[in-house]
C-alpha cells in the first residue's frame, strides 16, 4: 500500500475534549463556502471559517455536547447548526455576519463582561459572526449519533438520533398555531415520528437506497453487521404486498470470515457514489454501495449484502466517511484509526494511506473553503491534546499505481507504432512484446547495415565497401586541396 503525504495544514486551538460525532463540515452561514463546526464536551460550540485560526462565532453553556450537525433542519430554506448534549439539550442556531454597527455594540459588551468578571468567557478574539439561537428543546438523553436527511423524499429533512441505550428515534420539525392575547401565534418544535429498538449497540446512522430509489435507513451493528429500519410514515411509489406483521428492524448479517470479533463496534457510511448512478441505457438507478469498518481493523465495501472487497489492517478503525478525493465524480472510502493512520480506498480496492502523527479522538472528511471561493476536499483531525488539524486541498491525481504500459498508452508515437503493427490498445500481451523488443531485444543498427538497406534508383544495392571508400577518399582529397590553397595564400602574403 502506497503512502501519501499532505503538507497544507492549519492548526486550531480548542478548549475541552471532543466527542467523535461533534466535528462536522458544512455551509453554516449560507455563503456557498464551507466552514467547520466543533462542539466540545464542556458545552462550547465553535465555528471556524477560512484561514482564521480563531473561531468566527461561538456559544457556551450547551451541556455535554455529543453531536453537531449542519443543514436545513427547520425546513426554512437555509442552513443552521444544531447541537445535542448527553443531557438531552437540543439547540438550533443561525449564523449571520455582524454588521458594522453590531460589531461596535459587541465590542462594548465584551469589554463590560471582562470588567465585571462574572461571565465565563472563552478567551477568543473578536468574532465576525453571531450565533442566534432560534430553537431550544428537551429531547431524550444519552444521544450518540445524529443524521439529518430527507428520508421520505418530500423535500424536507428529518432528524434521526441514535442513543446509547440501543434506541433510534426519528423527529420532524412541525409548526403550530396558537392564540396569544387574542392573536394567532406560530411556533414550531420537533415531533417524534417513530422509535426503533436495536439488538446491539449503535455505531452510526446513514441513509441508503434500494434499486428503485426507495430510501433505506441503515444503522451499524457490532461484528461488521447492519440493520435496516422500516419507516412507517414512508410509502413506496409503487406499493408492494406485505405481510400482516410488519418488521420494523430488519437485520442484515454480513458473513465475513476475516472479522475477528463478533461484538466489536462497527461504523457505516452509505450512498458511496460510483459516478454513474443514472444509467443512460436503462434509465434507472443502480443499487447503492456502502462501506463499513470495525475497531479490530476490518474495512469492506458492500452492495446488496455482497462483499465487493475487504481489507484487514493492523489499526483500530473508529471512523469512516466518503470523499471524492480525486475530484472525478467517484467517492472514495476514507477510514481513520485511533492512532491517526488514515486509509483511502476506491471502488477497485486500490488504496493509499496517510499517517497522522498523533492519537485521534474525532475525525471527519469533506469540503472546506480556505479562500471563500472554492471548496476543495480536506481531512480534519481532533486530537486528545485539544488541537484540531485541517489538511486542506488534499485532492490526489490518482490512487492506483501506474505501470509502464499505462504511461506508454498516452504517448502518440507509441500509438502510431501499435497501429502500424496492428496491435489494439487493450492487447496487453502485444504491447508488452513491443516495449520489450524496442527496449531490450532490438540489436544495434550500424552504418554498414543502414547502407546495405539503401537502394539506388535502378534497384541495385550500393556496395558497402565502395560507398565507404569513396567517401573516405573524397574527404582526404578535400583536406589536401584545402591545405594546398592555404599554403599558396600564405606564400603570397610573404
Amino acid at each position: 500500500m502506497r503512502t501519501v503525504v499532505f503538507v497544507k495544514r492549519q492548526e486550531l486551538e480548542l478548549s475541552g475534549s471532543l466527542s467523535p460525532n461533534a466535528l462536522v463540515l458544512g455551509d453554516v452561514d449560507n455563503d456557498s463556502a464551507y466552514e467547520l463546526a466543533v462542539g466540545s464536551l464542556d458545552g462550547n460550540l465553535l465555528i471556524f471559517k477560512g484561514e482564521e485560526t480563531n473561531p468566527v462565532a461561538s456559544a457556551s453553556g450547551l451541556g455535554t455536547i455529543t453531536c453537531v450537525g449542519i443543514g436545513d433542519i427547520c425546513n426554512q430554506g437555509k442552513n443552521s447548526v444544531f447541537t445535542m448534549s448527553a443531557e438531552g439539550y437540543f439547540h438550533v442556531f443561525s449564523v449571520e455576519p455582524y454588521s458594522p454597527k453590531e460589531e461596535n455594540v459587541k465590542e462594548t459588551t465584551e469589554e463590560e463582561k471582562c470588567d465585571g468578571g462574572d461571565e465565563k468567557t472563552l478567551g477568543h478574539q473578536q468574532e465576525s459572526h453571531k450565533l442566534e439561537e432560534i430553537h431550544k428543546q428537551q429531547l431524550s438523553a444519552n444521544s450518540k449519533v445524529v443524521l439529518l436527511a430527507d428520508i421520505d423524499l418530500n423535500n424536507s429533512f428529518e432528524l434521526v438520533v441514535g442513543f446509547t441505550d440501543r434506541k433510534v428515534r426519528a423527529y420532524r420539525w412541525q409548526t403550530f398555531v396558537m392564540e396569544k392575547d387574542g392573536e394567532p401565534v406560530t411556533y414550531g418544535k420537533f415531533v417524534m415520528l417513530q422509535m426503533w429498538v436495536l439488538g446491539g449497540q449503535i455505531g452510526s446512522l446513514s441513509l441508503s437506497r434500494h434499486s428503485d430509489n426507495f430510501p433505506k435507513l441503515v444503522v451499524s451493528q457490532p461484528g461488521c453487521n447492519y440493520a435496516e429500519l422500516s419507516c412507517d410514515w414512508v410509502t413506496r411509489s409503487k406499493p408492494k404486498e406485505t405481510e400482516s406483521g410488519v418488521t420494523h428492524v430488519i437485520n442484515h448479517p454480513i458473513t465475513n470470515k476475516r472479522a475477528r470479533n463478533a461484538n466489536i463496534s462497527t461504523e457505516i457510511i452509505a450512498n458511496v457514489s460510483k459516478g454513474d448512478e443514472l444509467s443512460a441505457v436503462s434509465g434507472h438507478l443502480e443499487s447503492d454501495r456502502f462501506a463499513m469498518c470495525t475497531l479490530d481493523g476490518t474495512l469492506m465495501l458492500i452492495e446488496e449484502d455482497k462483499i465487493l472487497w475487504s481489507l484487514l489492517v493492523d489499526h483500530q478503525l473508529f471512523a469512516i466517511t466518503k470523499l471524492d478525493i480525486m475530484c472525478d465524480g467517484h467517492d472514495e472510502v476514507v477510514s481513520c484509526a485511533l492512532d491517526g493512520e488514515t486509509y483511502i480506498v476506491d471502488h477497485n480496492r486500490q488504496s493509499v494511506r496517510f499517517h497522522f502523527e498523533e492519537s485521534v479522538c474525532a475525525f471527519t472528511a469533506g469540503l472546506y473553503s480556505m479562500d471563500g471561493l472554492s471548496n476543495p476536499p480536506c481531512l480534519v483531525y481532533g486530537t486528545f491534546n485539544n488541537q484540531i488539524y485541517i489538511y486542506w486541498d488534499v485532492c490526489l491525481p490518482k490512487i492506483s499505481s501506474l505501470t509502464l504500459l499505462d504511461v506508454m498508452k498516452k504517448n502518440d508515437t507509441f500509438q502510431e507504432k501499435l497501429n502500424s503493427e496492428g496491435i489494439e490498445v487493450n492487447n496487453q500481451a502485444g504491447m508488452r512484446q513491443i516495449v520489450q523488443y524496442f527496449m531490450y531485444e532490438q540489436p544495434g543498427i550500424s552504418k554498414k547495415e543502414c547502407a546495405a538497406k539503401e537502394q539506388d534508383h535502378d534497384g541495385d544495392i550500393v556496395s558497402l565497401d565502395e560507398g565507404t571508400d569513396n567517401s573516405c577518399k573524397d574527404e582526404e582529397v578535400f583536406q589536401v586541396e584545402e591545405q594546398s590553397d592555404k599554403t599558396k595564400i600564405e606564400g603570397k602574403d610573404t
